[in-house]
């Protein structure tokens, strides 16, 4: 009868347990992403069968940029590529830094000040022969990281964290990569570590 009353109560727990966990997470973490368009699935038609992503020039604002929520603020054009022929990090789409820092996006997201955040993201290589030690600077407002990736050039990536604390109603988030970086396949061809999965969540405290 006991063993009986407790498989009886197990589902309960179990649920109970779960429900929970489920609370505690939602309680203490805001988990909407505050950034725009973080996985870069919205951006600039790519043409089937092409190998080459497109370029997307420099100078281009938000409200007119083809990869919307973000600026190109940079002397130099970024690579919007796809998964059919590149590697990228999460979903179809990501950007690749090509010109250091002169290759750069941002995007300008509201916070709260005195309030702690989280910017997630991940930085590798798109599978296309860009080899040796990349490295993404990552910005918000004032704090910065530097996120190393020694490339072999066939594709991969790893996960960077930065945390803040807001000091305005607004903060510019931003990218760019340290080094300029050639193709190992002809030493001629810029190209850059490339960014994908970005993540700005708000952290509550208990």
């Amino acid at each position: 009868f006991f063993s009986l009353f407790l498989s009886f109560l197990f589902p309960f727990f179990f649920f109970f347990s779960l429900f929970f966990f489920l609370f505690f997470f939602f309680f203490f973490f805001w988990v909407d992403n505050l950034v725009k368009n973080g996985d870069f699935e919205e951006g600039p038609y790519i043409i089937p069968n092409t190998t080459w992503g497109v370029l997307i020039p420099p100078f281009i604002e938000d409200d007119h940029s083809p990869l919307p929520g973000w600026m190109i603020e940079s002397l130099k054009a970024v690579r919007y590529v796809d998964s059919d022929h590149f590697s990228v990090p999460s979903g179809k789409r990501g950007v690749e830094l090509i010109a250091g820092k002169e290759s750069a996006i941002a995007q300008i997201v509201r916070t709260v000040a005195g309030k702690r955040y989280t910017l997630t993201f991940s930085v590798g290589d798109a599978n296309n022969a860009c080899t040796g030690n990349l490295v993404v600077e990552a910005f918000a407002g004032k704090d910065t990281l530097k996120v190393p990736y020694n490339s072999g050039g066939k594709g991969g990536f790893r996960r960077a964290v930065l945390g803040f604390v807001a000091t305005g109603n607004r903060t510019r988030i931003m990218f760019y990569s340290t080094f300029y970086t050639m193709r190992g396949d002809d030493f001629s061809s810029l190209c850059g570590p490339i960014i994908g999965d970005v993540r700005l969540l708000s952290i509550r405290n208990p």
